[in-house]
């Protein structure tokens, strides 16, 4: 079953109040369940107020509050010099309460009562635990925008602060460290439910970050996927997020949540009013004919958030499979997430892993003028092969996983031979990913076939099994490369420290000095990260030939662990790559 959120805003000019009103009168002709999220502006205005009255009484929309176009700042506040910040996260903690206590104050002298839903582009821990303690009533909060920073930063030409990744891209619940982690138990939570704000282009969210791929109507337009009024594009991702109700018993979500200005003539999109106008109507009617055929059900936010705590439990793992569609490409991508990892895994390049989140680390951070991370709403990587390259595109291969397949001293990249998602299966204990075979040619002629499977075992262990299914005997090397950070440009990594476990153990602490510490008969190699209170290792349940942690250099400032080894027929090679809190 597919779970709508329909969520519309009011308008922010005179010009746009017909098409909030076109919006509307759509989305009840169509019998669909709305929300509405009212920023303070809006509620200064009478007129406005009345529709929205209207809307509720005759209608049932929801109504909420949307943080944006904050209150101008108290005169009597001592040291207040102004607002001119236009979102919540970005102001010091102590004016957060402040904004705050004013909408809050003002959505109940306005419609006489308190919210039971909130949302915002972005909003960070202390934002949602200073809104939960004045407004225990709020359930539910659009808290962030999938995979959106520093990319996105570059598609929106240098003037779109909104850096969020590292987030869920379905319905989770927040940490009360930082609200784009799932929590680990009903103490580490906050109290709410929170979704993200659009439902995003699975495969396009990884490899591009921007705002173009979404469900938002305009989104796609601004993408130039339609011509005209033709746009299968916009169904297909409506399919993409339907695709996963496969992998998670039966259940799948997205989000629509649009204001007026794009069908009252906004600058942005190409096309004409009665092109965007009549898109946003067929949107919509898609979302009709699938739920009377008994495949999808739409809910205002509070409704939502009720059944995701019924039935869905703190901790409970999520998985996606996304096939791009939009370039005809076939390329695959696998994410899972749980309370201690998110990790996406790109079969385009063999089966890697190109991004890694270590939430079993804990870490506490929330943005804002007062704040260390200020702008920074991130949950930050171990792996991000976007940012940090990846597969050897530049000077040298970046940050990623692979295996290194070495016949008669030839070696061979796992990562140059792209594969697919054969099949994904679930139990209450693992999750199972099985790629379709990799098919490697060395010069000599040889042909040789490895089939890489996945098992996401939970705590932030994953067992990676290699079996060879053609070929005689290979050497083969588990790689990880990997660093630290949020953005595309690098951290410090001078508290790092590298370990062996074998037959010469030992340690060293980054340097830049491009050294490397080998042991033979390996079990383990890993790296302690300080930073982000991590340690990613990876292990062998029995002794590997050798095993190395190498220390990158300024130049190329990550870390690589590798464990080396001999793989047969009939024998399957197993290695866990464990991430750990420090």
């Amino acid at each position: 079953m597919l779970y709508l959120n329909l969520l519309h805003r009011p308008a922010e000019t005179p010009a746009q109040r017909e098409s909030f009103a076109l919006q509307q009168n759509m989305a009840h002709k169509l019998g669909l369940k709305v929300t509405l999220l009212v920023d303070y502006q809006s509620m200064c205005d009478a007129e406005t107020v009345a529709d929205l009255q209207h809307y509720a009484r005759d209608f049932g929309d929801e109504l909420g509050i949307w943080f944006m176009n904050l209150p101008p700042a108290d005169s009597d506040a001592k040291g207040v010099d102004g607002r001119r910040e236009p979102f919540l996260w970005l102001y010091a903690d102590e004016e957060k309460r402040r904004i705050i206590e004013q909408v809050l104050a003002r959505f109940h002298s306005t419609f006489g009562f308190a919210p039971a839903s909130v949302g915002s582009y972005h909003l960070d821990a202390e934002s949602l635990r200073i809104l939960k303690e004045l407004a225990p009533s709020i359930q539910v909060a659009v808290a962030g925008c999938f995979e959106e920073g520093v990319r996105v930063y570059h598609g929106c030409n240098n003037s779109w602060y909104l850096f969020s990744e590292g987030m869920p891209w379905s319905p989770w619940y927040p940490s009360k460290t930082h609200s784009l982690r799932p929590a680990q138990d009903e103490f580490d939570a906050l109290g709410i439910v929170a979704v993200p704000h659009l439902s995003r282009d699975l495969a396009l969210s990884y490899e591009g970050r921007n705002d173009f791929f979404a469900t938002h109507p305009a989104n796609v337009q601004r993408a130039m996927t339609n011509d005209g009024m033709d746009n299968p594009y916009m169904y297909n991702l409506v399919d993409q997020h339907r695709l996963q109700a496969d992998f998670n018993d039966g259940f799948a979500y997205i989000h629509i949540f649009v204001g007026p200005a794009w069908i009252a003539g906004d600058f942005t999109v190409q096309d004409s009013l009665e092109v965007s106008r009549q898109l946003y109507r067929e949107f919509l009617e898609y979302f009709v004919a699938l739920r009377e055929q008994g495949q999808a059900t739409d809910m205002q936010m509070s409704e939502f958030a009720a059944w995701y705590r019924q039935n869905v439990p703190i901790g409970k793992p999520q998985v996606a499979l996304a096939k791009e569609m939009l370039y005809g490409t076939g390329k695959h991508y696998f994410w899972y997430l749980d309370s201690f990892t998110r990790i996406l895994v790109d079969a385009t390049q063999g089966g890697s892993i190109g991004d890694l989140r270590p939430y079993i680390a804990q870490i506490e951070s929330h943005a804002g003028a007062s704040t260390k991370a200020l702008w920074y709403g991130s949950y930050p990587y171990l792996i991000q092969s976007q940012h940090r390259t990846g597969n050897s595109y530049h000077y040298a291969d970046g940050s990623r996983t692979t295996l290194l397949v070495t016949r008669n001293g030839e070696t061979l990249d796992l990562a140059n031979v792209r594969v697919k998602a054969a099949e994904v299966t679930r139990s209450e204990n693992e999750t199972a990913l099985r790629l379709t075979p990799a098919h490697l040619t060395f010069s000599d002629g040889t042909k040789v076939s490895i089939e890489t499977t996945y098992r996401f075992l939970g705590g932030g262990k994953i067992l990676v099994e290699r079996r060879l299914l053609e070929g005689g005997e290979v050497r083969v090397q588990e790689y990880v490369k990997a660093c630290w950070g949020v953005t595309e440009y690098p951290e410090d990594l001078r508290e790092v420290v590298l370990t062996v476990s074998g037959q010469r153990s030992g340690e060293m602490r980054y340097q830049y000095r491009s050294r490397e510490l080998r042991s033979e008969a390996a079990t383990a190699v890993a790296a302690r990260i300080p930073n982000i209170q991590t340690k990613i290792s990876l292990e062998s349940d029995e002794p590997r030939e050798s095993g190395a942690a190498l220390e990158g250099y300024l130049f190329s400032p990550y870390f690589t662990l590798t464990l080396d080894g001999a793989l047969r027929a009939g024998k399957v090679l197993r290695t866990w790559l464990n991430i750990e809190k420090l």
